[in-house]
């Protein structure tokens, strides 16, 4: 049995998602708003990777966006790996042709860990004044919308580098049927 090598240009997508989302908010910053757009991080391996290396990416991927990320270490990465896993249980009756699969996995996702990322910080001891609520409103509404045309770019993104790195794109996990 050999290792499929996927998950190591995955995780570099994931890596550049993330980072490009980090660069973006540096520039919003003067405007007081700041995107959200790790939903997408996860869905493509979960839906085609076999468990080793839907893990590797996961971790991988969830230690980088940790360090990109004011949130405790793991906090994300604990995140990726229970949506990957929820997804890979699932994944039989989602099927894994089509970007609309994908595109909702990744709107729901983003949600999830938004409203987790908003929980966390209610404990932290953020007052949850009316204005934090209008930004938190603000924010989540922008990256909601934002996410079609990033989460289309990004999965394209994701294949094309596949392709580059002459990997298969379509191929389905090892003993499916």
């Amino acid at each position: 049995m050999t290792l499929d090598w996927r998950w190591l240009p995955l995780a570099a997508t994931n890596f550049i998602l993330l980072f490009l989302t980090a660069m973006v908010n540096d520039g919003l910053a003067p405007w007081n708003l700041s995107l959200f757009l790790a939903g997408p991080c996860v869905v493509w391996a979960a839906l085609r990777l076999e468990t080793g290396p839907l893990v590797l990416c996961v971790l991988l991927s969830g230690l980088a966006g940790d360090a990109l990320l004011p949130s405790p270490n793991g906090f994300l990465m604990t995140l990726f790996a229970l949506s990957a896993g929820v997804i890979a249980m699932v994944r039989p009756t989602l099927g894994r042709a089509g970007r609309s699969h994908q595109l909702v996995l990744a709107w729901a996702l983003n949600a999830v860990y938004y409203l987790a990322f908003t929980l966390w910080a209610a404990t932290q001891g953020t007052p949850f004044s009316t204005a934090f609520i209008e930004r938190l409103a603000v924010d989540f509404g922008l990256s909601q919308l934002l996410l079609l045309p990033v989460g289309l770019w990004f999965f394209d993104f994701q294949e094309s580098v596949l392709r580059l790195a002459h990997l298969p794109v379509a191929q389905e996990p090892a003993g499916r049927p």
